[in-house]
């Protein structure tokens, strides 16, 4: 007869393995479903990490709760949209080539090549190689790993599979929209003043006597009802950046009984060519280019109605 701790460690064996090709049953919706590619049926609801590599970067998605990260920051959900729209797509493929010597031109090489993985906790559930976009038909190629397949399916956009993280991140500076406004206040270190919206139009600084004019204050407001990021400080960019000393304050003030709340961007030119945004007590640090910045940096004469 068996003694105890044998018994005992049998089970443990069994019940490991069990949990695991059960997690592996669980991401293929209980069905275990592979597609011609080799690839199992990958379930958003149940995945809860992704790493997109190459050999210069490398994005790693991570949920928490319902929600969906990159670092300290939420992932941009039309991005989010697009790639597990993609993903879905995978069942649809057609197989491509089975010749290596197709493989380089289809992005394939080492240098070109994108590695996608997914997991639930620990556990890798699945991976595949990803090469270049045909832009002419909307189409990624991809491969199992060690597999001499490559399968294409419809990607309706380029960088569905980006190894950049900056590229998963919300790059909305600011959304206010135009009808919203009652009045933005510009302050600048050794200056501020304001534009109102009042019963006779647009005026500066409450003072009903100059009137402003409304085509350059609507010209303003279109660039900060959408308002995008050129891309994203660093965490060793941004701890150096004290926007106590901002160049510039600029704040928008809703009108009553509107979907708007006061927004707050302060913007601080950090080297010659970008200036660092920040919206209020966010801990996402943005940049624009000067040029681009310079459009945010009004000044009183800006919106004066000329002679």
């Amino acid at each position: 007869m068996k003694n105890k701790p044998t018994i005992i460690l049998f089970s443990i064996f069994v019940f490991i393995s069990i949990f695991f090709a059960g997690v592996k049953i669980l991401v293929s919706n209980n069905n275990n479903v592979y597609d011609e590619t080799g690839i199992i049926f990958i379930d958003p609801n149940i995945i809860n990490s992704i790493q997109i590599s190459n050999n210069e970067n490398t994005s790693s998605l991570y949920k928490v709760n319902d929600s969906w990260r990159i670092g300290k920051q939420s992932v941009f959900e039309p991005k989010l949209s697009l790639f597990w729209k993609a993903i879905a797509n995978i069942q649809k493929s057609e197989l491509i080539s089975v010749n290596p010597k197709n493989f380089e031109r289809m992005g394939f090489e080492d240098s070109e090549k994108t590695l996608v993985r997914f997991f639930l906790e620990s556990t890798l559930q699945e991976e595949f190689l990803v090469g270049q976009w045909d832009q002419d038909t909307k189409t990624c190629f991809i491969k199992k790993i060690n597999v001499d397949q490559i399968y294409g399916f419809t990607c309706p956009y380029e960088d569905i599979f980006s190894t950049d993280p900056d590229m998963w991140r919300n790059p909305i500076i600011l959304s206010f929209p135009p009808q919203n406004i009652e009045s933005i206040r510009f302050s600048y270190p050794e200056k501020e003043f304001e534009i109102n919206l009042s019963d006779s139009g647009w005026i500066l600084n409450n003072n009903p006597e100059i009137i402003l004019d409304t085509t350059k204050i609507a010209q303003f407001a279109n660039i900060t009802q959408l308002l995008l990021a050129e891309g994203f400080l660093s965490d060793e960019e941004a701890k150096d950046v004290d926007f106590n000393q901002s160049d510039a304050l600029i704040t928008f003030i809703p009108k009553p009984k509107t979907s708007s709340s006061i927004s707050r961007i302060r913007l601080k030119q950090i080297d010659a060519n970008r200036i660092a945004v920040k919206n209020g007590n966010s801990p996402i640090i943005y940049y624009l280019s000067l040029p681009n910045a310079i459009q945010l940096l009004a000044s009183e004469e800006t919106f004066l109605k000329a002679d």
